[in-house]
């Protein structure tokens, strides 16, 4: 028998109800006799429900989207150890599938190689062909061409596409082992009134809180980054359809309204099949349309624009900046002219610009999470829950975002998150989302998609 259980819906509205009347009687220490009689209660009522519940193999647990583990997977007493099998039998078989393609591989380079060599003897034997020598020519260069094509795509397989489907079913694992004992942590948190004693716990003052000192010392910055972007080439022309840009502009006014921002949000859709916004220091936030076409629903873009504008909000960009180095500077070539790195950077805002908006705390796929930007990914991604949540958003959508992503074959579609040696920090990444959402208070409805949304995402297509 699996050590993983699904409660059923009848036990998750009892859960639901019961965190709505604990938010409402025992949240800021007062304690009634009606909220104490309550948690006794509720135990008594889990535990017999856990224990008539059905158990859930653990292959179907790994193929369900991170947001539905949040609500589904348990994990019975004194089980942990049966994981480790599990982790390795997952490890063994991405390995197996790593090693088979890239024997795929070097088969095919062998024959590309032995298909020039014929070549070469070809050219060797003769200063003109005959018929049968240009028949053997072309079918020749059709074979080489179609096993160079072979190569590229079984170097993106291995590197890739396999890597990460597995690491994807690895963090899945890590979230089984580790959600319930956090869960739990944060049901009794919550109920020992200590939910708002957590880092940006204080929602219920989003917006008239103070999260960073002195943001509007950063619009001149952001500002100059833009131009200086914009006459190198770095930046995406505006995408030239008034109704996308309309909408977007609404739904990040809508966003930003219920954050904790405090400088004006200028919003761009680009004209980029990209999927990573470019965030600037000061407000300035650049969608490319690539962006809204991979999400699914209006939620999960709001979950990767409400995270965007919590950068904006916490000064990343001009944070970080403190931090780093010229030298751990990265741009996507196709996106930089030659003019660039011949001239130099001619001031900081387009090194802000360069380095904290195409390639670094200004993306969506961040491209590595070391150092302080780790700190300052799992602040965005627990003050964008917040916001989303406060904007009347399914608070899950970043999470459902990811999900979309995982299942995407395109390379260019994996976030770099999901390399091998990261699965332990998505998992966590994964973990802090989920205890965020926790925490908040949940609310009888939740925007997940409009009509508006998918009209725009048609007009894309």
């Amino acid at each position: 028998m699996s050590p993983f259980v699904t409660f059923s819906p009848q036990v998750r509205q009892l859960q639901i109800a019961s965190r709505r009347f604990v938010h409402a009687e025992c949240i800021g220490g007062h304690v009634t006799p009606k909220c104490s009689v309550l948690v006794v209660t509720l135990s008594l009522h889990f535990t017999a429900a856990a224990q008539q519940a059905d158990w859930v193999p653990i292959e179907v647990q790994l193929e369900q989207p991170y947001v539905a583990m949040q609500e589904a997977a348990r994990l019975a007493a004194n089980s942990r150890a049966q994981l480790r099998p599990v982790r390795s039998a997952i490890e063994r078989e991405r390995d197996e599938k790593i090693n088979q393609c890239r024997d795929a591989r070097k088969h095919s380079q062998r024959a590309q190689s032995t298909a020039r060599k014929e070549l070469k003897e070809i050219n060797g034997s003769a200063s003109r062909d005959t018929d049968s020598m240009a028949a053997r020519r072309e079918t020749l260069h059709v074979q080489i061409a179609d096993l160079e094509h072979a190569i590229r795509n079984s170097a993106i397989e291995c590197d890739h596409l396999i890597p990460a489907a597995f690491e994807v079913k690895l963090a899945k694992l890590h979230l089984i082992e580790h959600w319930p004992k956090r869960r739990d942590e944060i049901a009794r948190r919550i109920e020992d009134g200590r939910a708002r004693k957590r880092k940006h716990g204080d929602i219920d003052d989003i917006g008239y809180r103070r999260i960073v000192k002195q943001p509007e010392e950063d619009i001149a910055v952001g500002q100059q980054a833009a131009q200086q972007m914009t006459s190198s080439g770095l930046m995406p022309s505006p995408l030239q359809d008034l109704d996308i840009q309309h909408y977007v502009r609404e739904l990040a006014g809508k966003i930003a309204e219920s954050s904790d921002l405090k400088v004006p949000l200028h919003v761009t859709v680009i004209d980029s099949p990209n999927i990573a916004p470019i965030t600037l220091p000061g407000g300035f936030l650049y969608i490319p349309f690539g962006l809204i076409r991979a999400a699914e629903t209006e939620a999960q873009l709001a979950g990767v624009m409400s995270r965007e504008i919590a950068r904006i909000a916490s000064r990343h960009g001009t944070r970080a900046s403190k931090r780093s180095f010229m030298s751990k500077l990265f741009v996507p070539a196709a996106q930089v002219t030659t003019g660039l790195f011949t001239g130099g950077f001619s001031n900081a805002g387009t090194y802000y610009g360069v380095n904290y908006g195409l390639q670094g705390l200004g993306t969506l796929v961040d491209r590595a999470l070391v150092e302080s930007a780790e700190k300052y990914q799992k602040e965005a991604d627990q003050l964008g829950v917040q916001y989303a949540w406060k904007a009347g958003f399914d608070p899950s959508g970043f999470i459902a975002f990811l999900d979309s992503l995982a299942k995407d074959e395109p390379v260019s579609r994996v976030p770099i998150v999901f390399r091998q040696g990261q699965v332990e920090k998505l998992g966590k990444r994964l973990l802090n989302e989920f205890a965020e959402i926790e925490y908040l208070p949940h609310k009888e409805s939740y925007r997940t998609d409009s009509v508006e949304f998918q009209k725009i995402k048609e007009a894309l297509q």
